[in-house]
């Protein structure tokens, strides 16, 4: 029984596939649109995206997101750096303490200058300072910052405290408010596309009416029936994040140098990159799964009669 509901189970496949990629072909000029008008959709989120994302690494690159940096007197005890630490944390209003030593410091600062880490020739590690990076817990107001400074700079194991200034704040907010912009155009982008799929399904739908109402007389289950729509949408989708991913990546390769050039105390500590094969993937998969509920939206109607 297994071996012989196998070819017809692939065979039902592909009659799927190749029945949704005819239905597109037949249509070929609605697809244009509802790709085009898709792919526009998607690239202003993944603009958006894209530019939050090297705010944020840009920001952590430079240690802006660090509220306050403890630098450490020459030869402090671990034992007493431990309990600073632990003395920090305990207070409810940080996060977590990270230390930072000498040689790590260095590396950031390798990795931060990128294609300008010559300049860092002959300085070597141990001259520079052991810290340690408080990051205060969420929702605690900056003004705790300055006022625990005080009480850090009487520590013996403490040689000074730097507080982040109210510039930092203000990069930090403007980081925030692109996520949200970010979140929020992905929530329109994937309502409008999911609305042109359903829209361009839909017209599919009632074009190949005749077809669907065949196929279930004959005894199509709803997921045969319905299958040729669903390829459909997934496919429209997905190709639509692919062009708008190849024409955000063109236009990012055009303007990056530009941009490096133009901001160069900025992108110093780190330069411009693109999306990761990882998060390009995610991308497509999104776009996939948009497609797939648009069009399982606009055919249900249709087929589960």
């Amino acid at each position: 029984m297994t071996f012989e509901a196998r070819p017809s189970r692939l065979a039902a496949l592909g009659y799927v596939v190749t029945r949704g990629f005819r239905g597109m072909a037949q249509s070929a000029h609605v697809q244009v649109l509802a790709v085009g008008t898709m792919a526009v959709c998607m690239l202003l989120l993944g603009a958006v995206t894209l530019a939050w994302q090297n705010a944020r690494e840009v920001t952590r690159d430079l240690g802006i997101d660090v509220p306050m940096t403890v630098y450490l007197a020459d030869g402090a005890d671990d034992a007493e750096v431990r309990r600073l630490s632990a003395d920090l944390q305990a207070l409810g209003v940080v996060d977590r303490v990270v230390r930072v030593r000498p040689q790590d410091a260095l590396d950031r600062l390798v990795h931060g200058l990128g294609g300008e880490a010559e300049l860092l020739e002959g300085i070597d590690a141990d001259t520079l300072p052991e810290t340690l990076e408080v990051h205060l817990a969420d929702g605690v107001s900056a003004q705790v910052a300055p006022r625990l400074a005080e009480r850090l700079r009487t520590r013996d194991v403490v040689e000074d405290v730097e507080v982040a200034g109210p510039w930092a704040g203000h990069l930090e907010a403007m980081v925030a408010t692109l996520r949200h912009l970010a979140v929020g155009a992905g929530v329109l982008v994937a309502l409008a596309c999911t609305t042109i799929v359903w829209s361009t399904i839909r017209l599919g739908v009632f074009a190949r009416r005749a077809e669907v109402q065949i196929l279930r007389l004959v005894g199509g289950t709803h997921a045969f029936v319905r299958g040729p729509f669903v390829v459909e949408g997934m496919v429209q989708a997905t190709f639509a994040a692919a062009l708008a991913l190849g024409l955000l990546h063109g236009a990012f390769d055009m303007l990056r140098p530009y941009l490096e050039d133009g901001l160069s105390l900025v992108f110093v500590a780190g330069s411009l990159r693109f999306f990761t094969a990882e998060e390009i993937a995610f991308g497509l998969g999104a776009g996939a799964l948009v497609g797939y509920l648009g069009a399982r939206a606009a055919v249900a109607r249709y087929v589960e009669v």
